[in-house]
């Protein structure tokens, strides 16, 4: 209908029902009218959150004006269903709607749109960065290939929101590359800003004593350089209560290098490192001591091996040869005869020896004096100690004959030997016990040769297997040998830790196999552990004082060296205000130029300052100072991690702020860009 027209008096086109409003003067209603609760069929304008929400709808680049078209149909074919009314009347409806929010509430809209823009281009960015600018490569780089997308987009956007006009097409062509050229810098420099603020308030709190935020800051860079905290807490643990900061890692190392060679942190770096050094051999006899079990001298040994072979062996020999009993000897004699029916030479003369040994003279009833059969037990035990005596020279010898005089005396030899152990009660026990000795005599000279290479060197392997088979006494004797073989390779070395440790190793790290199977693989592990914790701690301090590692140490002086102090002071009015009030003086002798003076002195003296701080931290050991320092330096790193990420954040969002805009954001460019206008 056509709706009420009022002219002074209220005009119906149709008559008014019964309960319309009355007129006197003004208009009167009955009652209170209900509220509009449908904007659209009223052709009221919708709300700024309505604005704001059809805004970011149509922002979208290039798909926007589409999403809102299918909006306004959707929501017309809602009101077509529930009204009973056509189609095209509910869609002429809603886009009045939305033309009228738009008009009603420019803000919003215009805030919507910038929004839509943002999130329709931010994925975009997110997903391709190469293509927006926003990813590695130099900034001339980024820029082109930010241009080139923005001009795509803005063109796009422009045709589709203009129905293909060409102008239009031209200005979001320029437009967009304009702005998608500048996206890249402005979004760097605010996310730069970004990261910084946040830096700037995420450490302020990460501080340790006597570490002021100019020596942090380049404990922060050294930690960055060395893995992290996380690796500088597990390097200091694996090389113990004596690791420094400095020890941890190439770079602190380059650090205390470039503090030793100033003159104001020279001796806070190097006294430290010479007090560790001086305790280095103490510290590795200690560790050896502990791993390993005390060192006993070879010739202690020997004395004590014969003190305990004479308190135990003899006795039971005595005890045994004593017995009032004979040997019956026939089973020998037949041996030397029948071998000596066919041996010549030295081997022929060894058995005549040996048949001279098992015989003595003595009164034969009927025939006097003749050579007999010795059947005595004791001058058999000798006979069995001069046949040894004998074995020992042959064995000395070489070639055939000296083989052949070899097996014909270990013959005679092992037939005495038997029949002693076989006749005389307790002869076998006495051997046994002598055995026993001998063993433990030899595993400790074996033990001492554990270490040696070459040809002779014993493989690991085979030395398991033979140390499986040992008593443990003789174990412990071979133990004690190589202990004292360990002592003085510690001993000849201890100055000289590369060597130390080859000699702990040996090739192929057969040396460490020997050491484990003798000692177990924790003592062994240990004791290389040790040798290489000083062998660190030697070579980092022979590289600081020795000045190798040159240009990491040129490079780590450089970068802290304090300023120097700018300024004339070559006349007498200077030298004598300098020698009265100092720095201060000078520079109120110098007036405009001793401002700068005295501003170079304080920076001169906050970067000693700062210097002597790093030089105590680097020099910092195991305790709570360090805890608190590494403590101070992970909170550091993770604010600055997550100063990165909000920097980051930043710059890719304002990247798809300024790129977002392209042709709409004429509004906004100054008057001197006419291209855009």
């Amino acid at each position: 209908m056509a709706g009420p027209r009022f002219n002074g008096t209220l005009v119906e086109d149709e008559p008014a029902p019964s309960a319309g409003p009355r007129f006197s003067g003004t208009l009167v209603e009955d009652d209170a009218p209900a509220a509009v609760t449908d904007a659209p069929a009223a052709g009221l304008p919708g709300s700024p959150a309505a604005a704001l929400g059809r805004g970011i709808i149509n922002g979208v680049p290039v798909v926007g004006p589409y999403l809102a078209a299918g909006l306004d149909r959707g929501i017309a074919g809602i009101r077509s269903l529930k009204n009973d009314t056509k189609f095209s009347d509910e869609l002429k409806t809603v886009q009045a709607f939305g033309e009228a929010t738009a008009k009603e509430n420019p803000g919003s809209t215009t805030s919507g749109e910038v929004l839509g823009g943002v999130v329709g281009t931010l994925p975009m960015v997110a997903a391709a960065p190469a293509a927006f600018g926003a990813g590695a490569g130099g900034l001339g780089a980024r820029t082109i290939a930010s241009a080139a997308s923005g001009s795509a987009i803005g063109a796009g956007d422009a045709a589709v929101r203009t129905g293909g006009d060409g102008a239009a097409i031209e200005r979001g062509l320029i437009a967009g590359g304009a702005f998608g050229g500048a996206a890249p810098a402005i979004g760097a420099a605010v996310g730069a800003g970004a990261r910084k603020v946040a830096e700037m308030v995420g450490t302020r709190g990460a501080t340790a004593p006597g570490v002021g935020p100019a020596a942090m800051g380049k404990l922060a860079d050294d930690f960055g350089n060395a893995g992290g905290p996380d690796a500088v807490r597990a390097r200091m643990a694996e090389l113990g209560p004596e690791a420094m900061l400095l020890d941890a890692s190439p770079a602190l190392e380059g650090r205390a290098q470039g503090l030793a060679v100033l003159p104001d942190t020279r001796e806070a770096v190097m006294a430290p490192l010479a007090a560790r050094a001086r305790g280095a051999n103490a510290r590795l006899g200690e560790d050896v001591n502990r791993h390993l079990g005390p060192s006993m001298d070879p010739a202690d040994f020997r004395a004590a091996w014969q003190e305990a072979y004479g308190e135990a062996v003899p006795p039971l020999y005595r005890e045994a040869l004593g017995q009032p009993i004979t040997v019956d000897t026939s089973g020998i004699l037949d041996t030397i005869g029948r071998l000596g029916a066919t041996e010549k030479g030295g081997a022929d003369t060894a058995l005549r020896r040996a048949w001279g040994l098992l015989h003595h003279e003595a009164d034969v009833p009927g025939v006097g004096r003749a050579m007999i059969p010795d059947r005595r037990p004791e001058a058999l035990h000798n006979a069995k100690e001069a046949l040894d005596a004998m074995i020992a020279q042959v064995q000395a010898q070489q070639g055939s004959a000296a083989a052949s005089e070899l097996r014909a005396l270990s013959a005679v030899r092992s037939g005495v030997n038997e029949a002693l152990e076989a006749q005389v009660p307790g002869y076998a026990n006495a051997n046994r016990t002598a055995q026993h000795f001998f063993q433990q005599r030899d595993a400790f000279d074996r033990g001492q040769t554990l270490l040696n290479g070459g040809r002779e060197a014993v493989r690991p392997g085979q030395l398991a297997a033979e140390t499986a088979e040992m008593t443990p006494e003789v174990a412990q004797a071979q133990r004690l040998g190589l202990r004292a073989e360990v002592d003085r390779a510690v001993g000849t070395t201890l100055n000289d830790r590369v060597a130390l440790q080859k000699t702990l190793q040996g090739e192929g790290d057969w040396n460490r196999a020997r050491l484990a199977e003798v000692f177990g693989e924790e003592p062994t592990a240990g004791v290389v552990g040790a040798v290489e914790r000083e062998r660190a701690f030697d070579a980092s301090h022979q590289r600081i004082n020795n000045n190798a590692m040159t240009e990491l140490r040129k490079r780590a002086a450089d970068d802290v060296a304090p300023r120097e102090i700018k300024g004339g002071s070559g006349d007498p009015g200077t030298v004598v205000a300098g020698a009265v009030g100092g720095w201060k003086g000078v520079a109120a002798a110098h007036g405009i130029k001793g401002l700068k003076l005295a501003a170079s002195a304080e920076g001169r003296a906050r970067d000693i300052a700062r210097n002597r701080q790093l030089a105590e931290a680097v020099t910092t050991r195991e305790g709570e100072m360090l805890e608190r320092l590494l403590a101070a330096i992970t909170a550091r790193t993770e604010a600055e991690r997550l100063a990165a990420q909000i920097g980051s954040a930043a710059s890719t969002t304002t990247n798809a702020v300024v790129r977002s805009q392209g042709e709409r954001g004429r509004p906004y460019v100054p008057f001197g860009f006419p291209v855009l206008r």
